[in-house]
């Protein structure tokens, strides 16, 4: 491809004012503050205070069992967070978190035009979605941005800098993976993507493509990928059993509190989004100079794949996009229109201004907080509480002591215990009895008739009720 002078002042200004924007609208789509927010801080409390344990500590129905605590690092960066700038300061500082690794991907097809840049912000921001609270699934974004910036100083090195950012590649990634392992477990798709444009770069190195990377550069890419694997399986407290950790996510009950690891057939937005993607990638790919790499699309289309699999792993698309922009669409040596960029800055600004001026930080106003409230100040004399899984850890957090069925870690509890918690909280059973006593419940926050009719039949009185939500207590 001919060369193009350095990106202009007005191009990062593009760059900067995308990303303001995309940070802009993930603070004004998160309203309502996760369960899983509360799930990392009161576990970044409680490794800040107690160190690193191998035992769950906490007083649910697996207290005492082995803990597979992978992403505790992420959990002591938001405890910190949280500490010195409070709540709504973390969640700021997360839209930053998680709207960053666009910048980088921007950065890395800025010669590509505006209008592939613009298209790859607008392809992000629905993957967001699936990661808008604040989680530790942000870092996951951030790493796999960093190593698509990686892949691509391998892929499309000037002659002048190929050596020395080759070295760089080899180095960086397997760093990389070592805190990507600690942080959270979607070090996983990094690893697909190592192994995705291995594939790819030597199905193009045998088909005899011009400029094609040197085979023993190929191998080395190899060799970093197993590295990256050996990384994580030593980087981390947790040694070999972190591959334990990621396969506890084929628990089947896990879908009976979330829908984000089910198939994407579940969701016809979701369905429709794949689509979308796979066409405009199939398109960017078709007008590229012959002969036509096949690595950029098998990268795209194993993500798409990816995503289909999961819901969740929809916040890997569109830096798997721009991978394929990157290595395939012509550059454009035309500086950004005025027009354009003062567009981009303005809508950066409304969205920042919506969300101070308007909206405001998000709240613990979802259906079923007051109940948690009251049974914070009115715990049951005897037994845990039930309750969904956010609540559960908000809880924990409020109160430590206060004996719960489950938390936030869902994939550490058993199918039938997950399957007895919402059994009960979704009135399953005509006489909930037995699974009350097997989990010891005393007290439950519900708010479906169904269950809360079950329930008082069966020898729960309502304690309180309002905001949406009841919190009934067994009779003694």
């Amino acid at each position: 491809m001919p060369a193009v002078a350095p990106s202009p002042a007005r191009t990062k200004l593009l760059i900067a004012a995308l990303t303001v924007l995309v940070a802009g609208v993930a603070l004004c789509v998160d309203r309502t503050r996760s369960g899983d927010l509360y799930l990392q801080l009161f576990t970044g409390r409680f490794i800040s205070e107690h160190g690193f344990v191998s035992h769950d500590p906490f007083p649910t129905i697996g207290q005492g069992r082995p803990w597979l605590n992978q992403q505790w690092l992420s959990e002591l960066g938001f405890y910190a967070a949280a500490r010195s700038i409070g709540i709504t300061g973390l969640t700021v500082l997360y839209a930053t978190l998680i709207a960053a690794p666009l910048a980088l991907v921007l950065y890395c097809i800025r010669r590509k035009g505006a209008a592939m840049m613009i298209a790859t912000a607008a392809i992000y921001v629905p993957g967001l979605l699936a990661v808008v609270h604040p989680r530790a699934a942000g870092f996951t974004l951030l790493a796999f941005c960093v190593l698509v910036a990686l892949l691509l100083g391998v892929w499309r090195p000037s002659p002048a800098l190929a050596g020395r950012r080759f070295r760089w590649a080899l180095v960086g990634i397997p760093l990389l993976f070592g805190i990507w392992a600690n942080l959270h477990a979607g070090f996983v798709a990094g690893l697909l993507l190592i192994a995705l444009a291995t594939a790819g770069l030597v199905a193009d190195n045998r088909r005899g493509l011009p400029e094609a990377i040197a085979r023993h550069r190929v191998a080395l890419l190899a060799l970093v990928g197993i590295a990256a694997t050996i990384m994580v399986t030593l980087a981390t407290p947790l040694g070999s059993a972190i591959w334990t950790y990621v396969l506890s996510f084929r628990n089947p009950a896990i879908s009976l509190a979330t829908t984000e690891w089910e198939p994407v057939t579940q969701s016809t937005p979701a369905a429709a989004y794949l689509l979308i993607v796979a066409g405009f990638a199939g398109w960017v790919w078709w007008r590229s100079p012959r002969p036509r790499r096949l690595m950029p699309p098998l990268v795209v289309g194993g993500f798409v794949v990816f995503a289909a699999l999961s819901m969740r792993n929809m916040i890997f698309v569109a830096p798997a996009l721009a991978f394929l922009i990157a290595c395939s669409a012509p550059d454009r040596a035309t500086p950004q229109p005025r027009a354009l960029v003062a567009l981009a800055g303005g809508a950066a600004m409304a969205a920042v201004l919506t969300y101070t001026a308007v909206l405001g930080p998000a709240r613990n106003d979802a259906p079923g907080f007051a109940a948690v409230r009251y049974a914070l100040r009115h715990p049951p004399k005897h037994g845990r509480i039930a309750a969904y899984a956010g609540a559960s850890s908000y809880v924990l957090w409020r109160s430590p002591q206060t004996p719960v069925v489950i938390d936030g870690w869902l994939e550490h509890f058993r199918p039938g215990e997950l399957r007895g918690n919402y059994g009960i909280l979704r009135g399953w059973h005509g006489d909930p009895t037995r699974e009350v006593d097997r989990l010891h419940v005393g007290g439950v926050i519900a708010h479906l008739p169904g269950a809360i009719h079950a329930l008082r039949t069966h020898g729960f009185a309502i304690e309180y009720a309002g905001g949406g939500s009841v919190y009934l207590v067994r009779r003694s």
